[in-house]
């Protein structure tokens, strides 16, 4: 059986070959695969790779984690213990430049995460930001114990094998005022104990 780089490494080339969502594919610099640890007990995902990351040639979320480091702070040192990737692999764009992701995009992406989850068997699953967590919840939640308009944020939600918390984007948590982003640093200082990073 293969080990977990190598399947792993092996999804990164289906991925770099993939053509079902066409416009995209076309416009695309590269797929941008996601990496980390391999068995990693935290996974991290974000709704689609930053152009720094597509420019590059590494893996995605090196920024994001960067980032999301400025708010909770033990991701600076359990970089290497964390699995960063994106729901869609790659980045979007149309005719006038980068645009947001289409539903059927985000669909026809899910495998590719699906397969991630099942390589590296996270523990916990960071989803960021509202689309991220909607999306990935609903496939991944047979039962939504939550309503159209709930708060999703900081909630942990559990699913047979992993248990999926939501939090707010680096962008997202600049834009509030100071006691909140204090209040926000001190429940992800929890989250990340309880992770265990």
């Amino acid at each position: 059986m293969e080990d977990a780089l190598e399947q792993l490494s092996g999804l990164a080339r289906k991925e770099s070959r993939c053509t079902r969502c066409s416009e995209t594919a076309a416009r695309r610099l590269r797929a941008v695969p996601g990496g980390g640890h391999p068995h990693a007990a935290v996974m991290i995902v974000s709704l689609t790779p930053s152009q720094a990351d597509e420019a590059g040639d590494g893996e995605a979320g090196a920024g994001l984690v960067a980032e999301l480091a400025a708010f909770m702070p033990a991701l600076k040192t359990s970089r290497d213990r964390v699995y960063v990737t994106t729901l869609l692999k790659c980045v979007p764009r149309g005719e006038t430049g980068v645009r947001p992701p289409a539903p059927d995009e985000m669909g026809n992406c899910f495998d590719y995460l699906s397969r991630e989850i099942s390589i590296t068997t996270p523990h916990y699953i960071l989803a960021v930001g509202e689309e991220t967590t909607r999306f990935v919840l609903a496939k991944l939640l047979r039962d939504r114990p939550y309503a159209p308009g709930d708060a999703l944020e900081l909630r942990v939600f559990d699913n047979p094998a992993f248990k999926v918390v939501p939090v707010a984007t680096p962008e997202e948590l600049r834009a509030r005022d100071a006691k909140e982003q204090k209040q926000y640093r001190e429940r992800l200082r929890q989250l990340a104990h309880l992770m265990g990073i």
